[in-house]
């Protein structure tokens, strides 16, 4: 049974693994986000990381709206100053900014802007990106369609190829929403899911030619929150106290990456990521990083997740064998599931490596749950079916304290010596009366008669222990005892009420012509053997000793002494306050040397 038990919570647990795994093929929304989830609290549960000492990011946000800020004498000395009042800004303010960051010694100045429609001040900036064409980066951007490319044609001089300039800003989120992948290059044709034209040649992202370095398509390597990447206000290249103080005289761009951008989300160029909303300039930022330091999060082959998937399966199924109680179960398996994780976050700290969580924890929680549920079932279904075959053979309540008590029942089985109280009733001249009677007259009698007294031995609790022909044996006080004298009582009380039942179905049998059927009943008190007794092929709960032998032949005696109900001494000890007795004498009994005293019961005492 254990066994069939065992191959049945393994082959739920297979069968739900098998779920999960068409749910991750296939796509399933839940499991998609949640997986999306895990990977975001792996980041932060990483913790954040110093951020990449070659990227700087100037903002332009509400700090950089400085020009009613100031008084009309430092707006004199600083002209720029005074075109920072709206976005979006005049263009040869971007020019002056090149001028003065690429004079301080940066490497790069990439302008997270998009430069479409043409102004009236692009000749500046035109000229400021030819002289500096080597270390200027510009913001281009794919249509909503996905089926053209928007180049800032109109400030890029003609000496310069576009594609070595313009890089696009796009990002395609996952399915939550969240920005967590890049590409590096790309075509119009991928972007537009259509068939690639050709001679199309990809192009690169702004931060890959910001980085000047491109990779496979993949994982961002977030650093942290909005606000680790060093930002400064746009506006302080253009003040000089802001520049001899917060920017050191402009040594903190010398060889750097600069990032020119929107931030404040006055764009509406926030986006979620791994770390909470953050300005596309930022994300810009953690690319950059992750392209120039190769630290691109790699996602194990799906082999990996489904070889996890499997061997998570079956050490659910493990656990829940080897578990007995309910707590036991969830225990171990919160444990496997933490542990699993615990391994998961170890490969993504140290080796950036990605395993799939959401689908394997859903293994374990789901074929924990439908382990346990199944075996939760099938325990109650052989309860049942165990309180089924004992009350044919005992009575309700006795069932209850059996199916209460299961484990003592159980250690019950394997043998053990009990007091009991054997009581034996047998029909007398039963072999007359059935070849008078015709068959089905016979069984119809019988059978009346035999329902009758087996339910009142279940009325006081009795264990219907066999029928042997048209007798009965009953047991008080195995598998449960109610103790020795309230195990001897109860036997005796079934005597009495199966002597006063008997009178009234003569009664009915009489009236319908039928034989008269008179019974002689044993009860005897002593120690015997309890247990499953029999051979592999046939078992049966039973008592065997020389109690039982002793029982059947003092029901015998009934017959000599012309009586219907004779007790042993050792019964009635028991109970001789409470009845009124005969006593018989010393008899002898078949297969016994020595003889036994019994008693006629002759009524209880009220």
């Amino acid at each position: 049974m254990r066994k069939t038990a065992s191959v049945r919570v393994t082959v739920l647990c297979l069968l739900w693994a098998i779920v999960v795994l068409a749910a991750q093929k296939f796509g399933l929304g839940l499991l998609v986000r949640e997986e999306l989830a895990s990977l975001d609290f792996r980041f932060r549960l990483r913790g954040v990381r110093a951020a990449s000492p070659e990227i700087v990011i100037l903002a332009i946000d509400q700090r950089s709206m400085v020009a009613d800020t100031f008084a009309p004498e430092e707006l004199a000395t600083h002209p720029q100053l005074a075109l920072l009042k709206n976005y979006p800004f005049p263009r040869r303010v971007y020019a002056d900014a090149i001028q003065r960051l690429c004079d301080a010694g940066a490497k790069v100045v990439a302008f997270d802007l998009l430069f479409l429609s043409p102004k009236e001040d692009d000749p500046g900036l035109r000229a400021a990106i030819e002289k500096y064409r080597d270390r200027v980066v510009l913001g281009s951007n794919f249509s909503d369609d996905g089926r053209q490319l928007l180049l800032p044609s109109v400030v890029v001089p003609e000496s310069v190829p576009t594609e070595n300039i313009a890089g696009y800003v796009n990002y395609w989120p996952d399915f939550d929403g969240g920005v967590r992948r890049e590409r590096s290059r790309t075509t119009v044709s991928a972007v537009a899911h259509v068939e690639q034209s050709p001679g199309e040649q990809p192009v690169s992202s702004f931060a890959a030619l910001a980085a000047r370095r491109t990779v496979p398509d993949g994982l961002i390597d977030f650093a942290g929150p909005s606000g680790t990447f060093p930002v400064h206000p746009f506006y302080e290249i253009f003040y000089d106290k802001a520049w001899t103080r917060n920017l050191q005289d402009g040594d903190v761009f010398r060889d750097k990456i600069v990032l020119v951008g929107p931030a404040g989300n006055f764009q509406h160029d926030q986006h979620p990521t791994p770390f909470g909303r953050m300005d596309g300039v930022e994300i810009h930022a953690n690319v950059i990083a992750t392209l120039l330091h190769g630290d691109t999060p790699r996602e194990a082959p799906s082999t990996v997740g489904i070889v996890s998937i499997l061997a998570l399966a079956l050490a659910t199924a493990v656990l829940l064998n080897i578990a007995t109680h309910p707590l036991g179960k969830l225990g171990l398996l919160v444990a496997v599931g933490a542990a699993y994780f615990a391994v998961t976050q170890a490969a993504f700290d140290s080796r950036g490596m990605v395993l799939w969580v959401a689908a394997p924890l859903w293994t374990v929680a789901g074929g924990g749950v439908a382990g346990i549920a199944g075996q939760l079932l099938a325990e109650q279904l052989e309860k049942r079916r165990v309180r089924q075959t004992l009350e044919r053979y005992v009575s309700k309540p006795v069932a209850d304290e059996v199916l209460r008590h299961g484990e003592e029942y159980q250690n019950s089985l394997g043998g053990e010596r009990k007091l009991v109280t054997i009581l034996f009733s047998d029909i007398r001249g039963f072999t007359t009366l059935a070849e008078q009677a015709t068959p089905s007259e016979l069984v119809g009698q019988l059978n009346e008669y035999l329902t009758a007294m087996v339910d009142i031995v279940m009325e006081h609790n009795g264990t219907l222990d066999k029928f042997i022909g048209d007798a009965i044996m009953a047991v008080y006080g195995a598998p449960l005892s109610a103790g020795a004298v309230e195990d001897a009582w109860r036997a005796v009380q079934t005597a009495s009420r199966m002597r006063s039942r008997l009178a009234e179905l003569q009664k009915g049998w009489a009236a319908q012509g039928r034989p008269r059927l008179e019974i002689g009943i044993g009860i005897n008190h002593g120690e015997a053997l309890v247990g499953n007794i029999g051979s592999p092929q046939r078992m049966e709960y039973t008592v065997i000793g020389d109690v039982v032998n002793v029982a059947s032949r003092v029901e015998g005696l009934n017959k000599e002494f012309g009586t219907d109900v004779l007790l042993t001494e050792s019964a009635y000890e028991l109970v001789r306050e409470r009845i009124e007795a005969k006593p018989m004498g010393m008899a002898e009994v078949k297969g016994r040397e020595q003889k036994v005293r019994v008693y006629l019961l002759e009524r209880l005492r009220t």
